[in-house]
């Protein structure tokens, strides 16, 4: 299982999920499984996906994403994957990669996110800067985490 989303932040900086912290409001979590296949997508939907039973009694959910994910993240990130916890086979992707991914999204929330991590020295603007200009990317994808990344330098 691979934890994506900003769910992953929290395999690197779990105290950002507690209380007044920049994830406490998150009610949903981004899972890639292997192996993975479109019935078995939505049948994880339906039992802990946001219209969920799940969901209704508890206030939280999880997306079951598709391997073709994969496809938009940054080249080398399955080296990059960080344990999550003391789960042997639950990994995370590398802050930076993650962090590239918001970039890319380019949602108000994301780089509002990726701010609060370079702000509190979680991440390093410099580092976030190299995995971008390392990162091959489709070019709408690059202007647009080039834009943001401009943007939250100011």
């Amino acid at each position: 299982m691979i934890v994506l989303g900003s769910a992953a932040f929290l395999a690197s900086f779990p105290e950002i999920g507690e209380s007044g912290q920049p994830l406490e409001p998150t009610l949903d979590a981004d899972f890639l499984l292997e192996p993975m296949s479109a019935d078995l997508a939505d049948i994880l939907k339906d039992a802990i996906g946001e219209p969920s039973i799940l969901f209704q009694k508890h206030g939280y959910y999880a997306d079951c994403l598709r391997p073709e994910i994969v496809e938009t993240f940054p080249a080398g990130w399955e080296r990059r994957l960080v344990p999550f916890g003391d789960y042997g086979d639950v990994f995370a992707l590398e802050p930076y990669d993650v962090a590239l991914i918001k970039l890319v999204i380019g949602r108000n929330k994301d780089l509002s996110l990726v701010r609060a991590l370079l702000a509190s020295g979680r991440l390093e603007l410099a580092r976030l800067g190299a995995r971008y200009r390392e990162t091959p990317l489709a070019e709408p994808d690059m202007f647009r985490a080039g834009r943001n990344l401009h943007a939250i330098q100011a």
